[in-house]
């Protein structure tokens, strides 16, 4: 059975929606699926799309176990994005990637994630339409 591939792919994390808000944007835009990290890449993916939020200065359990199960034969280039009211969750998740050997592009999509507070209302329509964008930026120029 010959393997499937995908040119994009996109994997979040979300415990409030806004990382899946983000992940679904782009995922439209891309012409694929937003998929939670609790589900294993199949076949073969070109471009994966990794995101998630930073919660109490973590990265959720998740997302590290995604990383872990992920394998090199699995996936081509890596584009973090994500959204946090403090922080930045590309660096972090970067740093998890680089642990397993993977690299990551160094151009990512981050905007504000609202908490209590914080941020609060975000993403908004603007952040989503600057997902979109950066999603088809990679569409357009996959190097």
């Amino acid at each position: 059975m010959e393997e499937q591939k995908y040119k994009f792919g996109v994997r979040y994390f979300s415990r409030t929606g806004h990382t899946k808000q983000i992940a679904e944007a782009m995922a439209k835009e891309l012409g694929c699926e937003a998929v939670p990290t609790s589900e294993r890449i199949r076949g073969y993916t070109d471009t994966l799309f990794l995101g998630g939020a930073i919660y109490a200065g973590k990265i959720d359990e998740s997302v590290k176990g995604f990383i872990t199960r992920l394998e090199r034969r699995n996936v081509g280039k890596i584009i973090l994005f994500g959204d946090a009211a403090i922080g930045d969750p590309c660096t972090k998740i970067r740093k998890l990637l680089s642990e397993k050997g993977f690299l990551a592009e160094t151009e990512t999509f981050t905007c504000k994630g609202s908490f209590k507070f914080i941020a609060k209302g975000h993403p908004n329509a603007e952040d989503l339409e600057n997902a979109r964008t950066f999603a088809r930026k990679w569409m357009q120029d996959p190097e």
